[in-house]
């Protein structure tokens, strides 16, 4: 490490992050000079570093985020795992996707991804579709301008192919016209007013809470997303939802209320239960 490695150290490890020593070092491979020390006092801040850098890695790409998105998380790419198993195109499924049945799926297929943020997981699912020659269609909404007009930089940016569009949609009000998708996939906000009082400061200060916050119980979307699912899947189609890891019982009930069969929560790689699923009713 060089002296100047070990200043940025010392002001990264001066504001007690426990993760100084790995954010130096990414820092110093993608900045130098006074950008590398700015970002560094920014860092030492509580900044996330994935703003400061403007990008974050996600499943297979390099997702552009700013403060009008969540971070990407590795939880997330359950969504995006989960998916692909229903639809074949997983190469190595491992843990609770082995759980998830494959889909009748045709020559083409068509899917939403609701409260999308940046679009990593419309997009990585939309991409590994591509890579295994299937062709898809998917809509991926937000109710966020600032979230939107990230979501369409990285479909320009980084989709294979033409496919994806972006729509603004209020998930609590909106009822966007969709109907006979193959797969839906789900990461609304989810977190209590309890849970948002107790977040890192990286997140309760910077992350938006627009896009963290659901009520007094992290429940309040669960009921819309599901209803509005059900209308919008062909039968035989698939809703996945990300959710609070003890939330599990509850968003499976939500789902079941709503006219789901085959209702499952997966667990994530972490052993939390994280995504949960329902098929809606092929007679």
């Amino acid at each position: 490490m060089t002296s100047g490695d070990k200043s940025i150290y010392s002001l990264l490890a001066d504001a007690g992050d426990e993760e100084a020593l790995l954010d130096s070092r990414i820092l110093e491979e993608e900045l130098q000079g006074e950008a590398l020390l700015l970002a560094a006092a920014r860092r030492a801040k509580g900044e996330p570093l994935a703003y400061i850098l403007g990008h974050r890695h996600f499943y297979k790409e390099d997702y552009k985020v700013t403060p009008d998105v969540l971070i990407p998380r590795s939880d997330s790419e359950l969504l995006v795992e989960s998916a692909l198993m229903f639809t074949g195109a997983l190469d190595i499924p491992t843990g609770d996707v082995l759980k998830i049945p494959s889909g009748d799926i045709g020559d083409a297929l068509s899917f939403a991804d609701f409260c999308t943020g940046s679009g990593c997981v419309g997009i990585s699912v939309f991409n590994e579709l591509t890579r295994k020659g299937i062709k898809a269609t998917g809509i991926l909404t937000d109710i966020s301008d600032g979230a939107l007009t990230v979501t369409r930089e990285n479909i320009s940016n980084l989709a294979l192919k033409d496919g994806l569009s972006a729509i603004k949609s209020d998930i609590l009000k909106d009822d966007p016209v969709l109907e006979g998708l193959d797969f839906i996939t789900a990461n609304p906000p989810y977190i209590s007013d309890c849970e948002m009082r107790e977040l890192d400061r990286d997140i309760s200060l910077y992350e938006p809470h627009l896009a963290l916050r659901a009520d007094m119980d992290g429940l309040e979307f669960y009921p819309q997303v599901f209803s509005k699912a059900y209308k919008a899947l062909r039968e035989g189609g698939m809703v996945f939802a990300e959710h609070g890891y003890m939330q599990g019982e509850r968003v499976r009930q939500i789902c079941i209320d709503a006219g789901f069969v085959d209702v499952m929560t997966l667990k994530d790689y972490g052993g939390n239960d994280r995504v949960t699923l329902g098929r809606k009713y092929a007679g």
